[in-house]
């Protein structure tokens, strides 16, 4: 490695809109910060005078301190050194580069920038290989699936039509139910592999197809003795296909009812407008809640926080309010209940 001789004019490095950059020597065998400088320390919850003069171990968790310092030291040895990390809420990319003067390193100016957006954006993209994976196969199987299910399905009404032993038929009635289960997940998977399927958008009163969905809703409810609030401005209307859109809201109110205990709670269903262009529908339960690491992979295929759940439900939403070119939002404590918000343009105009 050539050593840098000239003194390098640091700050046209700066990023200053999505980043930062610092500059650390090692005194006593401790790296200390000397300079650092834009506009990310602050969204990180830092400030020029909690680094500068300081050690790692004096603004960060030990964790974080323990693993940053092993990148410092190889810096430090005149490695240039690249990591990624996360701070405040922050995903970054930070880079070392070491100053050197008659074989021996000086000083390391870093260069941290802010790529919260493209790891989500990377997410995105891994959550859709995920899910061209699962269509791929449901796309193989489901056919192969369905057509043994259905001579079952009709053989076995047949010999419960004429059989003459009468306590068989509940085992029969069960034998039906588990294979009508059966096929409700095959247009799960069926549903996965071709989304866009028969989707035909209307003109839709929103505020009838919420209150028939509620009203379907009813009767489970009403057996935990749970009320289901409905409150609305004036009839609003948009464009979506009310049999999908159905499918999401009664699948969501079912999911806050499943998880509000039998002891006359209420779930919260609100319907408004948000400026001319879309609505909002917000769902919010005081249930169980989620904890924080089933949260983080609610949209993950097969991934389910109910016992005997496929895992297909919430991603079947998100694929539908995806097609409505809709955003769901979810917010959940755990012992403290689910807050679901959906957003929804008023108007469509879709090539599908």
């Amino acid at each position: 490695m050539n050593d840098q001789e000239c003194k390098v004019d640091y700050e046209q490095f700066i990023p200053r809109e999505t980043g930062f950059i610092f500059k650390f020597e090692k005194k006593n065998n401790t790296f200390i910060h000397t300079f650092i400088e834009g506009k990310l320390i602050e969204k990180v919850g830092l400030c020029p005078e909690l680094v500068v003069g300081k050690s790692l171990f004096e603004f960060l968790p030990a964790d974080q301190a323990l693993r940053k310092e092993a990148f410092y030291e190889k810096a430090w040895n005149g490695e240039h050194v690249n990591y990624e990390g996360s701070f405040g809420g922050v995903q970054y990319l930070a880079i070392l580069n070491p100053i050197r003067h008659n074989g021996e390193t000086v000083e390391v100016i870093g260069t941290t920038i802010d790529i919260t957006k493209e790891k989500a954006r990377e997410k995105q993209v891994q959550q859709m290989e995920k899910l061209s994976v699962v269509g791929e196969l449901a796309a193989g199987i489901a056919h192969e699936i369905r057509n043994p299910l259905t001579s079952l399905k009709g053989f076995a009404k047949i010999v419960k039509e004429s059989v003459s032993d009468q306590t068989l038929v509940p085992y029969l009635d069960i034998m039906l139910d588990e294979m009508n289960r059966i096929n409700e997940i095959v247009n799960e998977f069926m549903f996965i592999a071709k989304p866009s399927e028969n989707v035909y958008f209307q003109h839709t009163n929103f505020n009838n197809l919420l209150a028939e969905c509620i009203h379907f809703m009813e009767p489970q409810a009403n057996l935990k003795s749970i009320k289901i609030e409905f409150g609305s401005e004036d009839d609003i209307f948009l464009d979506c296909d009310r049999k999908q859109m159905k499918q999401v809201l009664i699948n969501l109110l079912q999911n806050a009812i499943e998880a509000t205990a039998e002891s006359g709670h209420f779930i919260e269903v609100r319907l408004e407008e948000m400026g001319l262009e879309s609505v909002m529908v917000t769902i919010v339960d005081k249930g169980c809640g989620i904890s924080e690491s089933r949260f983080k992979r609610l949209f993950e295929p097969f991934y389910s926080t109910k016992e005997k759940g496929t895992g297909l439900g919430l991603i079947i939403c998100k694929r539908i309010i995806d097609l409505h070119r809709g955003h769901i939002d979810i917010e959940s404590k755990l012992d403290e209940g689910t807050t679901i918000r959906i957003s929804l343009p008023r108007l469509h105009s879709v090539d599908l």
